[in-house]
């Protein structure tokens, strides 16, 4: 079964106990929002610890002000995958081991303008 698919509408990050939680309410495909836990390993790859910590495992709570933006900018509008586990919504995002890169080729719109716009500069004057 595959798992569902939705978009965050909204991240907030929240301390529980002196922990870092994320919690995304997640838009699913369907329609329905549920709120949806980002576990560590999704944190870690917008939040780079080693930069805003360092090698330190205490921060102050007003780092909480420098986090917040940075995990609304970084996931709300995201796709995410969700799942079950325990009767609790988790999330992560889309891998990149789906992607295939090819050469380079103009969308099919940017054609089409190119040649208009070829059409107008050779014209002749009329």
């Amino acid at each position: 079964m595959r798992r569902p698919m939705g978009t965050i509408v909204r991240a907030r990050a929240e301390l529980q106990g002196q922990r870092l939680k994320v919690i995304a309410s997640v838009r699913m495909d369907a329609g329905e929002v549920v709120e949806a836990q980002m576990p560590d390993r999704e944190v870690s790859a917008i939040l780079p610890r080693s930069i805003l910590l360092g090698g330190t495992t205490t921060a102050p709570v007003s780092l909480l002000d420098t986090v917040r933006p940075i995990i609304e900018r970084m996931s709300e509008g995201r796709r995410a995958r969700l799942w079950l586990y325990k009767e609790r919504w988790f999330l992560s995002f889309q891998p990149w081991r789906g992607v295939r890169f090819v050469d380079d080729v103009p969308p099919p719109v940017m054609d089409r303008a190119l040649d208009a716009a070829r059409d107008d500069a050779t014209a002749p004057a009329g």
